[in-house]
């Protein structure tokens, strides 16, 4: 299983949230189900990702354990018993 960076998730949000072929920050994040401005927040460092966010981006959030410090340590925990 592939674990994603916040970084890698952020950048990935850039790409999305970048206007393109007439598409606003405004459309991408009511797209997305969120409010422009949590978007720049969030693009800003004024917010954290949240698991909807993760989410809607099409990520899962077991792919990205460092959301919930206690689900990356269960995730861990059941790959090293799998190794």
């Amino acid at each position: 299983m592939r674990h994603y960076t916040e970084g890698e998730i952020l950048k990935h949000l850039r790409e999305k949230a970048t206007p393109r072929q007439g598409q606003t920050q405004k459309a991408v994040a009511e797209k997305l189900g969120f409010s422009p401005q949590f978007i720049n927040d969030v693009l800003a460092g004024k917010r954290s990702l949240t698991e909807k966010l993760i989410d809607s981006l099409g990520f899962k959030t077991v792919d990205c354990p460092y959301v919930r410090k206690p689900q990356a340590e269960q995730i861990q925990a059941t790959e090293k018993a799998e190794a």
